[in-house]
């Protein structure tokens, strides 16, 4: 990778990681798991970017390039399961497993993608290394194909969405998922592609400054800023839906409502009470 793309990586991630730092303690524990991801991606694209200046034939800085679209692809999940506790109050069980079975494709896709690109970089490379690689890409594809399924019925099935701070917010974080999504597409099929194809000019590392900064570079950055900028426009829902459990902020809505109803209820059968009193002393 030329030092000019790795300066600029560095200059563009590193400030990038203060305002995910600030996200990680601000949206709450319904959204730890998508900053703290996103936290990582920021901080591996640092590393790799050092690493890279200060040998630009570092094997390290090569791995990490490679399976550096792992934590983008969970704090996309992260932030789409921020965004259902607050549009939905989805079924604790069904989201649990939802979310374990995205980590399980990237985690396996990742180790295979991470195993074979080491393979191919030592001193003696193995045939199915390349195929660790392709088969690891593909797994991560299968796992942004099942993101993007998952938010668009997230979309459809939450037009019924609460009212209220909550519901706005965990729209907002909705729609980042899903302009974030098609930007991290771009960079799977590119690295999927150069894969596949092996062809010299596509080479994620070593092939056309062009192609990997319009299909590599500029994607993924995107798609962080994207995720920074709704996670700042609703940094404060973590406070508002604190005491809310996963699968219970609906039911906590509903008894603010009946709350509110009891409470004028209550004032109307007061008023009533009064006034017969004031009527009674009259006569």
């Amino acid at each position: 990778m030329t030092s000019g793309l790795l300066v600029s990586q560095l200059a563009l991630y590193a400030p990038l990681t203060l305002p995910t730092l600030y996200l990680v303690f601000s949206h709450g524990r319904h959204g730890l798991l998508a900053w703290l991801y996103l936290l990582a991606f920021c901080v591996l694209r640092v590393t790799g970017a050092v690493m890279g200046l200060h040998n630009p034939h570092n094997t390290g800085a090569q791995i990490i390039s490679s399976i550096g679209l792992s934590p983008l692809l969970l704090s996309i999940d992260g932030v789409l399961h921020e965004a259902r506790i607050y549009c939905l109050s989805p079924n604790k069980r069904t989201e649990w497993t939802f979310m374990a079975l995205i980590h399980v494709l990237v985690a396996t896709g990742v180790a295979m993608v991470g195993a074979g690109a080491g393979g191919l970089l030592g001193d003696t490379p193995k045939p199915n290394d390349l195929s660790n690689i392709k088969v690891g890409m593909v797994l991560l594809e299968v796992a942004w194909g099942v993101l993007a399924l998952w938010g668009l019925w997230t979309r459809c099935d939450g037009r019924g969405a609460p009212a209220g701070l909550i519901g706005r917010e965990g729209w907002l974080l909705l729609t980042g998922t899903l302009l974030a999504l098609p930007l991290v597409e771009i960079s799977v099929i590119y690295i999927l592609v150069a894969q596949i194809t092996q062809r010299a000019d596509l080479n994620p590392t070593t092939g056309s400054l062009a192609v990997r900064v319009v299909l590599g570079f500029l994607p993924e950055l995107l798609a962080a800023i994207v995720l920074v900028f709704v996670g700042i426009l609703t940094r404060g829902v973590g406070e508002v839906g604190a005491g809310a459990g996963d699968a219970g902020l609906g039911h906590a809505h509903g008894h603010e409502r009946r709350h509110r109803h009891a409470h004028g209820h209550g004032r109307r059968r007061s008023g009533s009470k009064h006034g017969a009193r004031l009527h009674s002393r009259s006569r």
